[in-house]
């Protein structure tokens, strides 16, 4: 179902929301925005999103064959509702402090190799993220990428760097066990 050397961007996001809810650091529904083109294009299926919640624990009341919508599980009271449109960010989240949080996320690979795509794949997020169309001023802003070797390494030397911090900028990186780093300094 899904690849073992890659995680999409889509799982990231949806790995993020799932831990979010698990832990319980957010007080209402979880927004996520994901590209249709990032789970479907003509007849190639790149991401299974419902099957892939369904195994997750988490299922739609809405039309089985539409992937957007209301997605619940009967063990949380905060559901995930997925949708297609842009320039919030990929993931939004009201968090138990007051605060919402706003992710873009990227895609990645979850072993090393000698094309080192991580680089311009966090930039790109961090780029994305400063030009979302909605932001709040209290809104904590935040990338998210995979969970791998070469990914932990870069976000752990920038999450200190002068102007990351500046911005109060996160990096996160979200593991296939839906645990999440990067986030510790706000309690998450």
């Amino acid at each position: 179902m899904l690849p073992e050397d890659k995680m999409p961007e889509a799982e990231v996001t949806l790995r993020l929301a799932i831990s979010l809810i698990e832990n319980e650091h957010v007080i209402d529904d979880i927004k996520v925005a994901i590209d249709g083109a990032q789970v479907k294009t003509k007849n190639t299926i790149h991401f299974p999103i419902i099957e892939f919640l369904n195994t997750q624990g988490w299922v739609t009341a809405d039309n089985k064959e539409r992937w957007q919508g209301k997605y619940s599980n009967k063990k949380y009271p905060i559901s995930i509702i997925v949708h297609s449109s842009s320039g919030e960010g990929d993931l939004v989240a009201a968090l138990k402090s007051g605060r919402k949080l706003r992710v873009e996320s990227k895609k990645g690979t979850l072993k090393r190799s000698k094309a080192s795509q991580e680089y311009p794949l966090i930039r790109e997020a961090i780029g994305q993220l400063m030009t979302v169309e909605y932001a709040e001023e209290s809104d904590i802003l935040a990338v998210a990428v995979p969970k791998s070797e070469k990914f932990d390494a870069l976000a752990e030397q920038w999450r200190i760097r002068p102007l990351i911090k500046r911005t109060g900028l996160y990096i996160i990186t979200v593991g296939r066990d839906n645990s999440i780093n990067g986030l510790s300094e706000i309690g998450i």
